[in-house]
């Protein structure tokens, strides 16, 4: 019924740059089939390159603010705040699975009520001290109509152990109206490290409570409350 493919990075023939394709609604098959896919070109410049080595949330909340994209490159990048994004049209964008994790039990990434923010490519990772939500669409109480222009999520995964031992009350709340989840792992790990049934403790993995959201390729798995409500 309503659908965006991933943004993605592309070479142009002179330089790199991120497509982001348009929303299609009533739609089938993919967007390249019938030639050039509709959707807007953005420029690298346009975005801050964030690397795991030098980047902490505050860093890159100040890019935020100044109004640019995000383009992860591959690494763990730790965080002792929420990652904000306050703009509408923003968009995040991971290389390599760039992962998000939430130290000191923090919120990894909060996006506010706003039109067509796009968040792909990024696994969001638990921390040892226990994290209300590891990702927020929405603040509680969001009821703005985005329906012509809906965030959407793209190969975004969660993981609450399974690297290490991680906790997390909820992996992933929606409160935002109209948001496309396109391809999301939420997971609570049962194997490799950091696992055990009191260890890395996790109640549900997806929290909806805005109208009318749409998710195409949803697996959530082994959580000890309800995997989504």
């Amino acid at each position: 019924p309503v659908v965006r493919e991933k943004p993605f990075l592309k070479w142009t023939g002179t330089k790199y740059a991120v497509f982001v394709p348009a929303l299609r609604s009533n739609s089938s098959g993919t967007t390249w089939g019938g030639g050039s896919p509709a959707g807007q070109t953005l420029a690298l410049s346009g975005f801050y390159i964030a690397q795991s080595s030098k980047d902490t949330a505050a860093t890159i909340n100040k890019a935020l603010g100044k109004g640019k994209h995000v383009l992860f490159t591959p690494g763990v990048y730790h965080l002792s705040e929420p990652i904000r994004v306050n703009n509408a049209n923003t968009v995040l964008l991971g290389l390599g699975l760039a992962t998000l994790q939430a130290d000191s039990g923090t919120v990894a990434l909060k996006v506010a009520d706003v039109d067509g923010v796009k968040v792909a490519g990024l696994l969001i990772d638990a921390g040892e001290t226990n994290s209300p939500l590891l990702m927020e669409m929405g603040p509680s109480g969001s009821n703005a109509n985005h329906a012509a222009n809906p965030s959407s999520l793209h190969d975004v995964f969660f993981r609450v152990g399974g690297a290490a031992v991680g906790k997390a009350t909820v992996s992933l709340q929606v409160n935002s109206a109209n948001v496309i989840g396109d391809d999301l792992w939420i997971w609570r790990g049962d194997h490799s490290h950091g696992v055990g049934w009191n260890v890395n403790t996790a109640d549900n993995g997806l929290v909806v409570n805005g109208a009318n959201v749409t998710m195409y390729g949803l697996f959530v798995e082994h959580y000890q409350k309800y995997q989504t409500l």
